[in-house]
C-alpha cells in the first residue's frame, strides 16, 4: 500500500503495533523473516524509506530527522497511537530520534546494528563506500558491501544475497540516492537526545560485526536510562538475517515482557 506522503508500506498481523525500520538498504523487504515470525502476534509494519523501492522518488538530500519524520507520519496516518519500534542500523538512528522526540508514542524499542555517534573507522568506512560507488560503480560498491557486512565463515554468494533482499523484483536505487543516504548516516549524531528516551529499549550487536562494532552501540544502552545490551556471538552486520532465530527470540522475550499482548 501507498501512503498519503507516498511511502510504500505493508501492515500484516493482528495485536499490538510493531514497526520496522531498515537500515541503509532502505527496503521493507529486509525483515521478511522478522514479519513470518512475530505476525502471529502483533501487527507488524514494514515499509520502504523515500526514494527507495515502491517509495516515492523523491531526491537527496536526506537527513535522519527527515526519514524519522516520514516513520511517524506513518505512524500517524495507520492510527497507532503507540508502537514498539524495531530499528536496524540507520534505521536504529531513526528509531532514536522518533524516541526522543515523541517518547509517548514509543512503548518499545529495540537498536540493532546502531550508533550514537561516529568513530574515525566508522567514517572512514562510509566514505571509502562512497567513493567506492562513485568511481567504479554499483558491483564494486556491493562487493565493498559484502566485505564490511557479511560474516566471516560464510561464502560469497550467500554473503552476496544479503544484499539483495528481493532479488528480481526491486530495481536497484539510483546512485544519488545511495550518496544521499550515506551522507545522512554520517551526519547523524545523538547528542544529548539519547537521554531523552524513556521506553524500555533494547540494544543488540553483534560481536563480529565490522562496519558498526560494539564498541560504537554499547553507548546506546549507556545514556539511555534503564536499556539492556547484548552481543551476540557472530552474524556480521546483518545479525537479524544470518542469525535470524536467535535474533526473533531475543527480540520476542523483550518484547513479550515489556508490551503487553
Amino acid at each position: 500500500m501507498l501512503s498519503k506522503d507516498g511511502i510504500a508500506y505493508e501492515a500484516r498481523g493482528v495485536g499490538a503495533p510493531l514497526v520496522f525500520v531498515a537500515g541503509l538498504g532502505g527496503l521493507g523487504a529486509y525483515w521478511r523473516h522478522q514479519v513470518d515470525f512475530f505476525a502471529a502476534r502483533y501487527e507488524t509494519v514494514t515499509f520502504d524509506h523515500r526514494g527507495l523501492g515502491g517509495s516515492v522518488k523523491t531526491p537527496p538530500p536526506y537527513t535522519i530527522e527527515l526519514l524519522a519524520a516520514d516513520t511517524i507520519h506513518l505512524i500517524d496516518e495507520l492510527g497507532f497511537d503507540r508502537v514498539a519500534l524495531i530499528g536496524h542500523s540507520t534505521g536504529s538512528a531513526i528509531c532514536q530520534v522518533i524516541a526522543a522526540q515523541h517518547p509517548d508514542r514509543v512503548a518499545a524499542l529495540v537498536l540493532g546494528g546502531g550508533w550514537a555517534r561516529g568513530d574515525d573507522r566508522f567514517r572512514l568506512a562510509f566514505k571509502l563506500r562512497k567513493r567506492v560507488l562513485e568511481t567504479l560503480g554499483a558491483a564494486a560498491y556491493r562487493e565493498l558491501g559484502v566485505l564490511l557486512t557479511a560474516p566471516l565463515e560464510w561464502g560469497t554468494e550467500e554473503s552476496l544475497a544479503l544484499s539483495s533482499p528481493s532479488p528480481g523484483r526491486i530495481a536497484a536505487p539510483a546512485e544519488e540516492i545511495v550518496l544521499g543516504r550515506i551522507d545522512a548516516l554520517l551526519a547523524y549524531d545523538a547528542g544529548d537526545r539519547l537521554k531523552s528516551i524513556r521506553s524500555p529499549t533494547l540494544v543488540l550487536a553483534a560481536a563480529d560485526d565490522g562496519l558498526v562494532t560494539p564498541n560504537l552501540s554499547r553507548p546506546l544502552a549507556q545514556e539511555i536510562a534503564g536499556a539492556r545490551f547484548t552481543t551476540i556471538d557472530r552474524g556480521g552486520h546483518h545479525f537479524p538475517q544470518t542469525r535470524r532465530e536467535l535474533y526473533n527470540r531475543l527480540v520476542d522475550a523483550f518484547l513479550r515482557e515489556v508490551v503487553p499482548a
